[in-house]
Parts: structure tokens; sequence; C-alpha cells
């Protein structure tokens, strides 16, 4: 079985992630993708808390079949590092498969014990709009796999941004999300 791991933050999840694990099974012919929230991201100085990150994801994927959340890193008293959850999924590198942003691709050797991942999984990389593939080849270690398609263009931090604004447009959450959102009164 194919598996691919998608981990975030996910604060909120949107519809980039979506479309980059709907990609990533298509294109690369995975059983499923799970999505994992992490714990206490370290990286991030102040994160919406894990079970309200953790039931938005929920709704974002609850309408495939091929998409699973994991709790695997809900934890928030000690930092989650891809490595060790990784290391506690325990599946053969031949059929495990990290999806990542170029944006936090570009970032992976700031990660704990980052050199050990390409022993654990293959990588399969989606470029944001800002990046090129110049760039993240210079600055991604590894081999990796381009997830093809058009450049998505979303991030979380301008999700948080414009709903503290007030401004966010109908078409830039899913409903569920944002009705969940408002109803549990974050950001």
């Amino acid at each position: 079985m194919k598996i691919g791991i998608l981990g975030g933050t996910f604060d909120p999840p949107h519809d980039a992630h979506l479309k980059i694990a709907e990609r990533s099974i298509e294109q690369f012919y995975l059983d499923k993708v799970i999505f994992i929230p992490s714990g206490n991201p370290w990286q991030k100085k102040e994160t919406t808390s894990f079970i309200h990150r953790y039931e938005m994801t929920k709704l974002l994927i609850k309408n495939s079949e091929q998409l699973e959340i994991s709790k695997i890193e809900n934890s928030e008293d000690t930092p989650s590092y891809t490595y060790e959850t990784l290391t506690k999924l325990n599946l053969p590198k031949e059929n495990l498969f990290f999806i990542l942003g170029s944006d936090t691709a570009m970032k992976i050797r700031t990660w704990k014990n980052y050199k050990d991942l390409s022993n654990l999984t293959n990588f399969l990389v989606a470029l944001r709009s800002e990046d090129n593939m110049n760039l993240l080849n210079q600055q991604f270690p590894f081999n990796y796999q381009l997830i093809e398609g058009q450049k998505l263009n979303l991030s979380s931090t301008d999700l948080r941004k414009k709903l503290q604004e007030n401004i966010l447009e109908n078409n830039d959450l899913p409903l569920e999300i944002l009705k969940y959102i408002r109803e549990k009164n974050l950001y």
C-alpha cells in the first residue's frame, strides 16, 4: 500500500492542502493520504489548539475515502518533529511519500534530524506560486518528485489575517470550516 503523509499546522486547513493531497493520489497512485496536524509545531510561536486544528482538518477531508487524519502528534506539551513521527509510523520507505509545499521544503534543513528523513520516506513537492524549480533545487537537499498542477497561492497565514480583518471572501475557506471558526470564535 502506497501512503502519503501530509503534515502541517493546518491553522486553518484550506483547499490548497486538499488539492495537494488529491493530486498526489492521482499522480503517484497513492492508496491514501494521511493528514497529520502537528501537536506542538516547534517553529511556530502561536497556534490554535490541537483539537480545533484537528476538527477543522477532519471537516476538510470528510468527503474523500482516500484521505484520513491521524492524532499521532496530539501532544501539545512536547514539540512535534517529523523525524520522530515517521519513525513511530514505522512504514517501509518504498511505500511512504511525504508531501510538502515548496516553501516548507526549502526550510527542511532547519528540522530536527533532517538528514535522516531521506532514510524514512520519499518526497513529493508542490510548488507555491512564489517559488521556482531552481530555488527549490538549490535549497532542498533530497531527491523529490514534483506534484504537477497549477501553482497554489493559499496560505493559512494569509487566511488568519483575512479572518482577523474581516475581509475573507466566500471561496477562501470551505463553508463548514468557516462556520466552525465562527462558532468557536477562533482567530
